[in-house]
């Protein structure tokens, strides 16, 4: 129980970062393709702009306001082809910054799940071997993942028989790999 509560804490900052990530890249790609369908398939908000002096008008867009001439004034719109708003620098640059916070929520997210494997993986290592099994995982891990067969019986105090036996029984259970390095092993961590 106190192991899951610390990787919650730990990974805490992560999560708010990621959820964050995702709001806001998802809010952006909404309103891109709120923008996209204003645009190219609401018939009606297209036919309802009208040409008058050469410049587009976007009419109010409640019917019943919009046939009132009581709002003489529209606001003239100088577009003379209504998809260059999807080409805008506004349109363009909250496209790229919701397709980047998306990417950037994914990768903290596999970053997460990585680190949370590998620390299940340790937990669960931790459990099902021996003490004796133990010491040479952790002594091979400490060593940057690969150490000689010669340095483990060195540093181990252990006979060589047993740090064979060892190994044999580790790379049984598919955690080691052993490769011949001259006249001795060179001990692998498998991935």
């Amino acid at each position: 129980m106190k192991q899951g509560e610390t990787n919650g804490k730990k990974y805490r900052k992560y999560v708010i970062v990621m959820i964050l990530c995702f709001l806001f890249g998802g809010f952006s790609l909404i309103l891109y393709l709120l923008q996209l369908y204003s645009v190219i398939w609401q018939a009606d908000l297209i036919s309802a702009i009208k040409m008058e002096g050469g410049n587009l008008t976007v009419p109010v867009f409640s019917r019943e306001l919009r046939y009132n001439t009581s709002f003489p004034n529209r606001r003239p719109m100088p577009l003379e082809n209504p998809f260059s708003l999807l080409y805008s620098s506004f349109s363009i640059v909250l496209l790229s910054m919701g397709i980047i916070s998306l990417l950037s929520g994914f990768s903290i997210w596999n970053l997460i799940r990585e680190k949370e494997l590998k620390s299940t993986k340790k937990t669960l290592l931790d459990t099902l071997l021996l003490p004796d099994e133990k010491i040479i995982m952790d002594m091979i891990s400490e060593n940057e993942e690969s150490l000689t067969q010669r340095d483990i019986v060195r540093n181990t105090n252990f006979s060589r028989v047993k740090v064979h036996r060892i190994l044999k029984n580790l790379e049984r259970k598919n955690l080691i790999i052993k490769q011949p390095y001259g006249m001795t092993n060179k001990i692998v961590l498998k991935k």
